[in-house]
């Protein structure tokens, strides 16, 4: 007896589904609707169940292109990728409601551009960044046939501008003992400062990447940004002390949680400099903290290869932004100026 189809959740996806006769069918991230469809499939003769699935009468929904696409992405490109845009592309359709059933040719640019004014905390970057990960996918679907063009090809968004910011060695006192030790996000941050790592990074390190034998943490090529080559994050001893704390409350798993024992993400980092900006003065960000690792480090007198090396860069070109940032401290040049030896 063949068993009978039942709807399921998919947790990433925050959306029902079903599978009838080997085909998957959407049927909506509302209980109520998704038991009312899901009840209309099976009424429906299996001829009308796959035409339904295969061509669509109004062609694909957004909805639709956006699952296609996340499948794609989750096959072919690194998880933290995936996650960005599973991230993006949930809170658009979270915003359009009811109307995530509709098909791509009536969506419109200014869909995207009202789902981005509801977040006045993205700064210009990370508000053309999610613009893009809307974007992304329909582009996507134009190139491979699933739609004849993307109706949101063209936005305006906000020009790209290069992080200029910098944590100092005074600063970055400032802001560590703002928060107590063993607070989660200082022990994040701390972290950071430690290594010189990515903000994404250390958000994704679980405790099968940490191999505190050989003093460091390991992304396998496949997980590491751009899946040529492994990520190696070497950590000094404070670095390894926070990491053998958190791998003992959390052996399995994302080390870095937040107080509500989730991963740490934009929002919730975001959130957290808002609030340090009441106290300090500054609004930071978390490359200002990996800035501040290569100035210092430069500074130290450890050479540009070498920093790049423990940054995670395949060379050493992606430096001369921070040694744009050396050039705005005068005092330090000045320092170099007279340690320059005396010709009599």
């Amino acid at each position: 007896m063949a068993r009978r189809s039942k709807p399921w959740w998919h947790t990433d996806r925050q959306c029902w589904y079903v599978n009838i006769d080997g085909q998957r069918y959407r049927l909506g991230p509302d209980d109520d609707e998704a038991d009312r469809e899901f009840h209309r499939l099976m009424s429906l003769p299996p001829e009308q169940r796959v035409a339904k699935a295969a061509v669509p009468s109004t062609g694909p929904t957004v909805a639709e292109i956006f699952e296609k696409y996340l499948e794609w992405c989750q096959k072919h490109r690194a998880p933290r990728t995936y996650e960005w845009y599973l991230d993006h592309l949930n809170s658009f359709v979270a915003f359009l409601g009811k109307s995530d059933e509709m098909p791509v040719a009536n969506l419109k640019p200014y869909h995207v551009v009202e789902w981005a004014d509801t977040h006045p905390t993205w700064g210009d970057n990370y508000r053309r960044g999610s613009i893009v990960a809307v974007q992304r996918p329909m582009n996507w679907a134009a190139k491979l046939g699933h739609i004849t063009a993307s109706p949101i090809s063209y936005i305006e968004k906000p020009q790209a501008t290069r992080r200029e910011q910098v944590v100092t060695v005074e600063e970055w006192k400032a802001i560590r003992d703002y928060y107590k030790k063993g607070d989660p996000f200082r022990n994040l941050l701390e972290f950071a400062w430690e290594t010189g790592c990515r903000p994404q990074e250390v958000k994704a390190i679980e405790a099968r990447h940490v191999q505190l034998a050989k003093h460091r943490v390991l992304f396998p090529a496949a997980e590491a940004k751009g899946k040529k080559r492994p990520r190696i994050i070497y950590m000094t001893k404070r670095a390894e002390e926070i990491v053998r704390e958190l791998i003992k409350a959390h052996p399995k798993g994302i080390l870095f949680l937040n107080t509500k024992g989730h991963a740490w993400n934009y929002e919730s980092m975001n959130c957290r400099f808002t609030t340090l900006k009441k106290h300090l003065g500054t609004k930071y960000c978390g490359y200002a903290i990996r800035h501040g690792f290569a100035t210092r480090k430069l500074e130290e007198g450890i050479d540009h290869i070498t920093v790049a090396a423990l940054m995670g860069h395949a060379d050493a070109a992606m430096l001369s932004k921070v040694y744009s940032h050396i050039g705005d401290r005068h005092d330090y040049l000045r320092e170099q100026l007279n340690r320059e030896s005396v010709i009599e």
